[in-house]
């Protein structure tokens, strides 16, 4: 006589199966034929499409048909006050003005507007979630865009430096009087900035959350970065800044301290597994084994690395570093010349360039875990785990480019925004069929079509 089947009993608020999961775990890698189990807003199963649906049932069953479901992705870092303006660079040259003239006339709707359409253009491209490191004027405009678009934002306190004015000395083109005006006058002005947002990691503080940040590239005293790295380390936060994009730059930093300035910070104690350095376009041998060492992060903007190494000076390891252990994100920067999707194939290309070429899995961990871990939050998302919250994508089977030889590289980093089928954050349905769920696109980009205008207009450029 036949065994009568045991109907599952677990109850489950959403379950996606018949799907090809890149979990982005080493535990589980992909698991064709699989489906994950979600229940308030956290993953509570990964495996076997047979075994999760013989245990439990779910209040809303999706089927991936095939596609594949990965951990939504993770912008590392955005300057997304800026995402409005990412065709103006040759109006501003025309007119002999600088980026800083631009950021300069950025008010708190400039910035909301920006982040709003930055936030819908991420979901149609698979991301849960971006960071802005500290370039937001007023981070109360643009932390509500965490929930009004359903997306995961992680801010920090505004342009935090006390030597803001050598900006200008080193990277001019970003700089302008009026724009420096707005950051801090000396190092007790940037200390009453510091740790200002930290209020939002409160529980039940919605998809926004905070770390401690400093602007970075010479722009701080060593008072403040080590104040800014201990006040993290007490919030038990990440902590971040830009570091050597410039080459020159790094090496007169270096000439003037008469050490390599990475062992520098190693022996102020400026160096462990709650800090992450943003941009490294010079990586030295020995350097790759002091960062996986101490679990410093790194967040790797390949197109400004790519500009850097056409200036000349640049070192370029992140593939090294990714396979030595170092948390490796990926971000956009200032999104001139790339979209969203397109950011793990320019990685590939750019990783090239060091002779060490990184391979779709690994760029596909940095678009996601590694993101997550630039801010601290990789024990919470970026990879599909039992436990962690079920930020995921579900995308259509790639029916022209499908042939199941590398899901990483065939379903994501060339699949594009047009195989995103749907997006999930903490288990909520908020990209579906080519829209946002919770708001009207046409009116947002209308909104940060009329802002854009505003900023060129007090700026000059009409």
């Amino acid at each position: 006589m036949a065994t009568p089947s045991i109907a599952p009993t677990e109850p489950c608020d959403l379950l996606v199966h018949n799907a090809r999961l890149l979990t982005v775990d080493p535990a589980n890698a992909t698991i064709h034929g699989g489906a994950l189990a979600v229940r308030n807003g956290r993953i509570v199963a990964v495996g076997p499409d047979d075994e999760i649906r013989r245990e439990f049932i779910a209040r809303n069953l999706v089927d991936a048909n095939g596609g594949i479901v990965h951990p939504g992705l993770i912008d590392a870092h955005i300057h997304v006050s800026q995402y409005t303006a990412r065709s103006v660079r040759d109006a501003l040259a025309a007119k002999a003005k600088t980026q800083g003239h631009w950021k300069a006339e950025i008010r708190p709707g400039d910035e909301h507007a920006s982040a709003t359409l930055a936030a819908i253009e991420y979901l149609k491209c698979g991301y849960t979630g971006f960071i802005d490191p500290g370039t937001i004027f007023e981070p109360d405009a643009v932390a509500p865009v965490a929930d009004e678009v359903g997306i995961r934002i992680w801010l920090t306190d505004p342009y935090v430096a006390d030597r803001g004015r050598r900006l200008a000395e080193t990277l001019g083109h970003l700089a302008s009087e009026d724009f420096l005006k707005r950051w801090p006058k000396d190092l007790d002005d940037a200390l009453r900035r510091l740790g200002g947002q930290l209020f939002r990691n409160r529980e039940g503080g919605g998809l926004a959350r905070a770390f401690v940040g400093i602007y970075g590239e010479g722009t701080e005293s060593l008072e403040l970065h080590r104040a800014a790295v201990d006040l993290a380390k007490e919030s038990g936060v990440q902590f971040q800044m830009h570091l050597c994009y410039l080459p020159s730059a790094h090496r007169a930093r270096e000439r003037e301290l008469g050490r390599p300035l990475y062992h520098h910070y190693a022996n102020e104690g400026l160096l462990d597994d709650n800090v992450t350095f943003i941009h490294m376009n010079v990586v030295r041998p020995d350097d790759v084994a002091l960062f996986a060492e101490a679990g410093v992060g790194i967040v790797w903007c390949p197109f400004g690395q790519l500009h850097m190494v056409g200036e000349g000076g640049a070192e370029p390891r992140m593939a090294a570093l990714h396979r030595a252990g170092v948390p490796v994100g990926l971000g956009i920067d200032i999104p001139w010349v790339i979209n969203a999707d397109q950011l793990g194939g320019m990685a590939i290309a750019a990783s090239s360039v060091s002779g060490e070429t990184v391979t779709p899995a690994e760029t596909l961990r940095a678009l996601t875990i590694g993101g997550a871990a630039a801010v601290g939050a990789a024990r919470e998302t970026g990879s599909l785990e039992v436990g962690k919250q079920a930020d995921f994508v579900v995308r259509y089977p790639n029916l022209a480019g499908d042939y199941r030889f590398d899901d990483a590289l065939e379903g994501v980093i060339h699949g594009g925004r047009e195989l995103v089928r749907s997006v999930y954050v903490a288990g909520e349905l908020v990209f579906n069929a080519g829209e946002p769920v919770r708001l009207d696109r046409g009116r947002a980009v209308e909104n940060a079509r009329r802002s854009a205008h505003g900023i060129a207009a007090r700026a000059g450029l009409l």
